[in-house]
């Protein structure tokens, strides 16, 4: 079973399934706030399940909730004291890995690994930070464009990949300090296939 998949299916175990969106969203994006229509709309779920949701987590801690005006505004809880593993956790599992790993599927034939690194995978990401992914494949790179595009949109934040066929990582993987190798020796949030291309 791929290091995807395992990812995936924990989850699914861990979170139901409007949990699971509620939190990838506000915790994928920590430092945003969301009324409830727009909770609603971006995970597409009902709104009687996502308030449910909402409520659960409000009075758990793990998220805050915010009267501005009309509006009721819902954030990440960064005071909680399991904030920091609960954002690891969602980023590897529901959040910023699944939106990714969605668009990466078409080309996984193509792919021996992709990865989140940077200030991302590392836990120190910003409102402004963008997310650094690394390609390994032979996949086209307009159709990766594509794909990272659509990304983007969804996580409302910029994606900058590096696509680098086989044979240039395994090249850039024996040099020492070098690009890939920092990489590779820093936190990585796995999405399709490994370094060792299994």
């Amino acid at each position: 079973m791929g290091t995807d998949t395992v990812t995936t299916e924990l989850g699914s175990a861990l979170f139901g399934k409007a949990r699971r969106a509620v939190l990838g969203l506000l915790y994928a994006r920590p430092d945003e706030a969301f009324y409830l229509r727009q909770i609603t709309r971006e995970v597409q779920a009902g709104q009687g399940a996502v308030q449910r949701e909402l409520k659960r987590l409000v009075d758990a801690g793990l998220l805050t909730r915010e009267a501005r005006g009309r509006e009721v505004h819902y954030r990440a809880n960064r005071a909680c004291p399991i904030f920091a593993e609960l954002h690891g956790l969602v980023l590897k599992t529901v959040g910023l890995a699944d939106v990714l790993r969605g668009v990466l599927l078409p080309f996984q034939t193509d792919i021996t690994l992709a990865a989140v690194y940077g200030s991302q995978a590392a836990g120190t990401a910003t409102l402004g930070s963008d997310v650094d992914l690394l390609v390994v494949g032979t996949v086209e790179e307009l159709a990766l464009h594509k794909a990272v595009a659509e990304a983007e949109t969804h996580l409302a934040r910029a994606v900058n990949y590096t696509l680098l066929t086989p044979r240039e990582f395994t090249r850039r993987r024996r040099e020492r300090g070098g690009f890939v190798t920092r990489i590779l020796t820093g936190p990585l949030i796995p999405l399709l296939g490994s370094p060792d291309g299994t």
